[in-house]
C-alpha cells in the first residue's frame, strides 16, 4: 500500500490501511537539517519527500491553487528592512518581518492593522483584490507528491484568526474586539466575502482534501467568541468545500478541550495537528468522545521530538495509541516538526508507526 493509498483509506472510509498513517507537518529548517546529514537529495525528489522517506513517514503537503491579483493597490518590498508596503487610495498599510538566525526563522515586528486609518486602508486593499485559478501550480505540486502521501489544497482562514495570526499582535487583536467592535465585525465581514470568492475557485479545482490553517485554541480566543464569529463562517467553507465533493480537514494546533463542543457544531470532516499537552490540551480519545467518528490528524506534541529521547517517545506514543487501537478515522501527526528536532528521535516514531501494521488495526 502506498502512502496515498493508505492515508485515503483513513480519509474515505475505504479500508483497513497496512500500518498506521504517519503524516507529520515538517519544518524547513528540519527538512534542511536532514538533508545536510543525509543527504545528497536523489534526482526527481525534492527534499521534503526525501526527508519524509528518511524518518518512514507518510508525506503531507501543501498546495495553492489560486493567484491574489491587484489592480490599483500597490505593494512595496523592501527586503533589506523586511518590509511590505501595501499603497491603498485610502492610505498605506505596513508590515515588518525580521530574521531570527537561531531559529531560522521570521517573526512580525510591525503588524498591518495598526493605525487609525488601518481600517480604512485594509478595506481598500479587498475591495482591489481579485483571484484567478491557478490550477497548474496544484498539479505540479501533485505530480511531485506523488504516491509518496497527501497533497492538500490551501485555503484561508476565518477572518478572526487572520487577522489573530498575522495582522495584529494577539492581545491588540482581542482589545480591538472590545474597543472596535462594529469596525471589527464589518471588517471581518468584508474578509468573508473575500474568502467565499477564494474558495469557490479554489474548490472547483483539482485535489481531495482542502486544509486551512485556522490555528483554533482558546488561548487565542475564548469558546464564546470564537463561537460568535468563526463557527458559521467555517462552516460556509465547508459547505462550498462539500458542493465540490471534496474533504474539509481543517488544522487546529492549539488547546482544543474547551473549543470541541463548537466544532462539534462545524461542518467540517476532519481536525488536523490536533495536540496534546504542553503544546495543545487534549488528547485523540478525548476528541474521539465529543466529536464522534471525524477526521483525527494529530496526537503528537511537537516539542516531544526535540526534547524527548528516542525510548521516551515511543513509550509516550505506544500508551497513547493503545487508548485508541483500531481506530479507522485516526492519523498519527503534529504540528511541525521543530528545527531542533532530533533525528533519532523522530525514526524512531517511524520505526514505531512501521510496527502498528501487527498490532494496531489486530
Amino acid at each position: 500500500m502506498t502512502s496515498r493509498e493508505r492515508a485515503l483509506a483513513v480519509i474515505h472510509g475505504t479500508g483497513k490501511p497496512d500500518r498506521l498513517p504517519w503524516l507529520p507537518e515538517l519544518n524547513d529548517g528540519f527538512i534542511r537539517n536532514v538533508v545536510a546529514a543525509e543527504g545528497p537529495v536523489p534526482n526527481g525528489i525534492d527534499g521534503q519527500t526525501f526527508t519524509n522517506q528518511r524518518i518512514g513517514a507518510d508525506q503531507l503537503s501543501r498546495t495553492v491553487s489560486v493567484k491574489e491579483r491587484f489592480h490599483r493597490v500597490e505593494i512595496e518590498h523592501r527586503k533589506a528592512e523586511g518590509l511590505t508596503i501595501w499603497h491603498t487610495p485610502k492610505g498605506d498599510l505596513v508590515e515588518q518581518t525580521v530574521q531570527d538566525a537561531i531559529a531560522k526563522t521570521g517573526y512580525r515586528v510591525r503588524h498591518k492593522l495598526v493605525g487609525e486609518k488601518a481600517f480604512e486602508a485594509y478595506h481598500a486593499v479587498l475591495d482591489d483584490l481579485t483571484y484567478e485559478a491557478d490550477y497548474d501550480r496544484a498539479r505540479k505540486t501533485f505530480a511531485l507528491v506523488g504516491d509518496s502521501g497527501l497533497p492538500t489544497v490551501d485555503a484561508p482562514a476565518t477572518p478572526l484568526q487572520h487577522i489573530l495570526m498575522w495582522d495584529l499582535l494577539v492581545e491588540d487583536a482581542l482589545m480591538a474586539m472590545y474597543d472596535r467592535t462594529a469596525e471589527m465585525v464589518e471588517l471581518m465581514r468584508h474578509m468573508h466575502q473575500k474568502n467565499l470568492e477564494y474558495y469557490r475557485i479554489a474548490c472547483a479545482g483539482p485535489g481531495e482534501v482542502v486544509r486551512p490553517m485556522e490555528d483554533t485554541s482558546s488561548l487565542l480566543t475564548g469558546p464564546t467568541m470564537y463561537a460568535e464569529h468563526c463557527a458559521a463562517y467555517l462552516s460556509d467553507y465547508g459547505r462550498i468545500v462539500h458542493e465540490h465533493g471534496k474533504k474539509f480537514i481543517v488544522h487546529m494546533c492549539g488547546h482544543l478541550k474547551d473549543m470541541l463542543p463548537i466544532i462539534k457544531g462545524i461542518e467540517l470532516d476532519g481536525i488536523e495537528a490536533a495536540t496534546p499537552g504542553p503544546t495543545g490540551n487534549v488528547e485523540p480519545d478525548e476528541i474521539r468522545k465529543v466529536l464522534g467518528d471525524v477526521i483525527i490528524m494529530g496526537g503528537v506534541d511537537p516539542t516531544r521530538y526535540a526534547i524527548q529521547s528516542p525510548a521516551e517517545m515511543v513509550k509516550t506514543l505506544r500508551e497513547r495509541l493503545r487508548r485508541i487501537k483500531g481506530d479507522r478515522h485516526f492519523i498519527l501527526g503534529s504540528e511541525e516538526i521543530p528545527v531542533t528536532g532530533k533525528l533519532e528521535t523522530v525514526k524512531a516514531v517511524g520505526q514505531l508507526v512501521a510496527e502498528t501494521s501487527e498490532w494496531f488495526y489486530a
